[in-house]
């Protein structure tokens, strides 16, 4: 934002000739160091509107006074004006040479907060952007990212033993992922070159941009961390428990707990989760980040369970207002699958400790806004194009699949009719 220099030099003038009186009385004292203030402010790029309406609301109160409300614009709001009334930047135009080293001259802009924002949508959206779950990990760049996952759980403490000797055991398997960036890019939003220019309706713009990219970010990101194939896309989480053999429990269903007649391949029931605790090893099973994974579609299925009597069995408690089966809270993933119908083997539900599961997000230049002018359709309707990009990635923080038995994570699977 540009410095208004008439306005500094009015308040420097002014400041000058309070800083010349060898005395002030009370009300000059509160408006030298007002002056103070306000020049430092004014350097730093807040407008001088602003400026003046802090000293004028200050005053107005020392007197009691109530002021009318007006409209205030805010930093973000002009961010967006500016940018939007800038020409469209291509990195098909113009001088490749001069761009070089500098993504921001490639037409990208990063609104205050705008990438917080994003995660903290996402957050609430998916548990595999949630730091309080997993290994949750930003960067400023995509450069590849090596992470240690060594393995020990096999190794355990033994009894010191009267004139015993020692033996050394290293740490039974110190291996390594390395996670990078995919870009990601949303729809394009289009909306009207009046409405970005009102400062008026800008921020009710911007807000339903920001909500809904948040949102499809968080969709298409998410989608690819849980079944993605690896192929310029991240590894997904269930990818890689069935690709590496990790153990499975095979539905037996609902029919135990109801004596409705459903099958493994298309029911879930109370069985089917204790068999799952029973196979992660106690050293997932007691983390503070031990959970399960389902999509709500299934939790809602949980709930609606019944007995052979009619009654609600009741799999899942609330603890704390969260939901929980055998003690174990429920992390909501949308990009699980559903319970099956017997078309397919599905896996609708994944027990175990997130730490080892790891999302990166990349925080860098490549990482905004960005505003199409230029594009048919647009430009000559008066519409301009809003689009997202956000770099992410994703890995299993285990390699220890010669001993797939003590694996981190265990999968329920309905198996194929």
């Amino acid at each position: 934002m540009k410095m208004n220099l008439q306005a500094l030099n009015s308040y420097l003038q002014e400041l000058n000739d309070l800083s010349n009186k060898p005395n002030h009385n009370p009300q000059e004292k509160r408006r030298f160091a007002f002056l103070q203030t306000a020049c430092a402010a004014i350097r730093s790029g807040v407008a001088v509107e602003e400026v003046d309406e802090m000293y004028r609301t200050d005053t107005a109160r020392r007197a009691g006074i109530t002021l009318p409300a007006i409209e205030r614009h805010s930093h973000e709001a002009r961010g967006w004006q500016s940018y939007v009334e800038n020409p469209e930047k291509r990195d098909v135009e113009g001088d490749p040479v001069a761009r070089i080293g500098t993504y921001t001259a490639l037409g990208f802009f990063v609104p205050t907060a705008w990438r917080d924002e994003a995660v903290w949508a996402m957050r609430a959206h998916d548990v595999l952007f949630d730091p309080d779950a997993v290994t949750f990990i930003k960067s400023t760049t995509a450069a590849p990212l090596p992470i240690p996952v060594p393995s020990d759980v096999a190794s355990v403490a033994s009894v010191v033993g009267e004139s015993g000797s020692q033996t050394e055991t290293d740490i039974a398997v110190p291996e390594h992922v390395v996670l990078g960036g995919f870009s990601y890019k949303t729809p394009r939003y289009v909306a009207s070159i009046e409405a970005m220019q009102d400062l008026e309706q800008n921020l009710s713009v911007v807000n339903l941009f920001n909500k809904f990219s948040a949102d499809r970010l968080a969709r298409g990101i998410g989608r690819d961390l849980v079944v993605g194939d690896g192929v310029s896309k991240p590894l997904g989480l269930v990818t890689s428990l069935v690709g590496n053999g990790a153990p499975v429990v095979i539905a037996a269903g609902s029919n135990p707990n109801d004596g409705g007649g459903a099958a493994g391949y298309n029911s879930l029931g109370s069985q089917d989760f204790a068999n799952a605790i029973e196979k992660l090893d106690d050293a997932y099973a007691n983390s503070p980040k031990v959970a399960w994974l389902m999509n709500k579609k299934t939790l809602g299925y949980l709930e609606s369970l019944l007995d052979k009597n009619g009654r609600p069995l009741r799999i899942v408690t609330y603890e704390q207002g969260w939901p929980c089966i055998m003690g174990i809270r429920v992390r909501i993933c949308p990009s699980m699958d559903n319970v099956g119908n017997g078309s397919a083997p599905q896996y609708p539900v994944v027990l175990g400790d997130l730490s080892f599961w790891a999302t990166r997000i990349v925080m860098g230049e490549l990482s905004g806004v960005k505003v199409y002018r230029e594009a048919p359709g647009l430009i000559e309707n008066g519409l301009i194009g809003l689009r997202s990009y956000l770099q992410a990635d994703g890995a299993l923080l285990y390699d220890d699949w010669a001993n797939a038995a003590q694996s981190p994570f265990v999968l329920i699977e309905n198996a194929h009719s």
